[in-house]
C-alpha cells in the first residue's frame, strides 16, 4: 500500500538530527525525499557505528535519520548549483531546512526567493531560536535549547546539578513539531491556494512540552513553579521511580485520588489514606510518603513482582526496561515501528519508523542509505530532466558531486 504522503516531493537543505529527522518521517510515510549533502558528507555519517562498506561513509545514525531519501551532491556557491537547488525547490511541494536563521537567504534560497517562484511551496526551517524573535540572532543546538527552556531546571535530584536528557530531545522534539506544521500548512494551502513559511524553535518546542509548571506559574505569578523533579514528581504525587531487592528498577504513577487508595490497599497501609488521601494532601508534603513508597518497594525481590502486584490492584507500573531490550521488541515489530532495512553490507537490520498506524495506507522505511550523493547522477536525470552530456559536464566542472558512471567514489 501506498504511504498517507504518497506524491509528496520534498527537497531536504537540513542536515544533523532535527531537519534530516522530520525528512525521514515524511519518506516514511511515502514522501519523495531529495536531500543535499557536501562533498563530506553530513555530520551523523561519522559517528559510531560504522555500516557496510567503509567507503560509503554510512554510519548506524546517518542510517537512522536518511533511510529513506535520495541524496544529491549539489555546490550552492557555484551559479549553476545554486540554479538546480532552486530548480529541486520549484520541483518541491516542501523545502526542509535547518541552517541557522538568515543563512538559506544568504545562499540565495530564502522564503521570499522561493515564494516569488512558486507561491505554493511552503517552506519549514528548524532553528534553536526560530527566525523572528529578541533571540533569534543567537546560535546554538540541542542542549542550549534545553538549557533556555527550563525544561533542564527541572532534571537532576533536589541541591544538584541540572541534567541534560542524553537523547537529543530538543532536536527530535522540534522534528515533531516541524512535521505537524508541515501537515497543517498543507491542509492551509489546499484551503488557499498558498504555501506559507513554518518557522520552529528548539526553544519554543521544549517550553510548551513543559507540564503543569508554566501553566501554574502563570496564574500565580511564578510562585506555584516547584524544583527538580528527580525521581519523585512534585504535583502528581506520588509519580516516581523505585527501587526493589535485587537492584530494578519500577515506575510508577498514582496520583489521583481513587489510584491511591488502590496504591494504600496494595501496600496494606490504611493509616496512609487518613493523611494523604487527597490530592492537597500529598503534594502538601510529599518527601514523607515517598520515603513510605520506596521503603515498601525495597521489600520487593523484583520489579516484576511487584509490578504484578500492583496491576492486580487496578493499578499502572512498568519495569524500566533498557534500550536492548527494545531492539527486537514485539510489539514495536507487530506495529511497525521496528520495521526491517536491508543495509548493503550488512543485511536485513530492524530500523525506528514513523510511529504512525492509517487505516487504509502504509508506513515503512524506503530505500536504505547510501554513500554520499548517491544519487544525483539520477536525479539530475530523472527528475530536472538533464541530458547525458549536460550531467557529465556539470560533474566536470564541480557544480555537482557524488558518484557518477564509475559507481563509486565521488568526482
Amino acid at each position: 500500500m501506498a504511504g498517507p504522503y504518497a506524491g509528496l516531493k520534498v527537497f531536504d537543505l537540513s542536515h544533523v538530527i532535527a531537519g534530516p529527522f522530520c525528512t525521514r518521517m515524511l519518506a516514511d510515510m511515502g514522501a519523495d525525499v531529495i536531500r543535499v549533502e557536501q562533498p563530506t558528507g553530513d555530520l551523523m555519517r561519522a559517528l559510531p557505528v560504522a555500516v557496510g562498506d567503509p567507503e560509503d561513509h554510512v554510519s548506524s545514525a546517518y542510517a537512522q535519520y536518511n533511510t529513506g531519501k535520495r541524496s544529491v551532491g549539489l555546490n550552492l556557491k557555484d551559479p549553476r548549483g545554486l540554479d538546480l537547488a532552486l530548480r529541486l525547490a520549484d520541483w518541491a511541494d516542501v523545502v526542509v531546512e535547518n541552517f541557522a536563521p538568515g543563512v538559506l537567504g544568504r545562499l540565495g534560497l530564502g522564503w521570499e526567493v522561493l515564494h516569488a517562484r512558486d507561491p505554493r511551496t511552503i517552506l519549514c526551517s528548524l532553528s534553536t531560536f526560530g527566525a523572528v524573535g529578541p533571540y533569534s540572532h543567537l546560535s546554538g543546538f540541542g542542549l542550549v535549547a534545553e538549557a533556555w527552556s527550563g525544561l533542564m531546571s527541572l532534571t537532576g535530584e533536589e541541591g544538584g546539578p541540572p541534567m541534560h536528557f542524553g537523547t537529543a530531545l530538543a532536536d527530535v522534539n522540534s522534528a515533531v513539531h516541524a512535521l505537524a506544521g508541515i501537515g497543517a500548512a498543507l491542509h492551509q494551502r489546499q484551503r488557499t491556494g498558498e504555501g506559507t513559511h513554518v518557522d520552529i524553535s528548539a526553544f519554543d518546542a521544549l517550553f510548551a512540552m513543559i507540564d503543569q509548571q508554566p501553566a501554574a506559574g502563570a496564574f500565580t505569578q511564578g510562585e506555584a513553579v516547584r524544583g527538580k523533579y528527580g525521581n519523585r514528581h512534585t504535583t502528581s504525587v506520588p509519580s516516581g521511580v523505585a527501587t526493589c531487592a535485587d537492584g530494578t528498577h519500577l515506575a510508577y504513577g498514582m496520583s489521583g485520588d481513587v489510584f491511591f487508595a488502590r496504591l494504600v490497599k496494595a501496600m496494606d497501609a490504611p493509616e496512609l489514606q487518613e493523611e494523604y488521601g487527597t490530592v492537597a494532601q500529598r503534594v502538601g508534603n510529599p518527601g514523607p510518603l515517598y520515603d513510605r513508597i520506596e521503603a515498601w518497594a525495597a521489600t520487593w525481590p523484583t520489579a516484576d513482582a511487584l509490578v504484578e502486584h500492583l496491576v492486580a490492584h487496578g493499578l499502572s507500573a512498568a519495569r524500566v526496561r533498557s534500550v536492548r531490550e527494545n531492539l527486537a521488541d514485539p510489539h514495536l515489530v507487530a506495529r511497525g515501528t521496528l520495521s526491517p532495512v536491508r543495509q548493503p553490507g550488512h543485511g536485513e537490520v530492524l530500523l525506528q519508523t514513523a510511529p504512525y498506524r492509517f487505516s487504509g495506507s502504509e508506513v515503512r522505511p524506503g530505500r536504505p542509505a547510501g554513500p554520499i550523493a548517491a544519487d544525483t547522477a539520477e536525479v539530475l536525470a530523472d527528475v530536472l530532466g538533464l541530458d547525458d552530456a549536460a550531467v557529465a559536464a556539470l560533474f566536470d566542472d564541480g557544480a555537482v558531486h557524488g558518484p557518477h558512471d564509475t559507481g563509486k567514489g565521488a568526482r
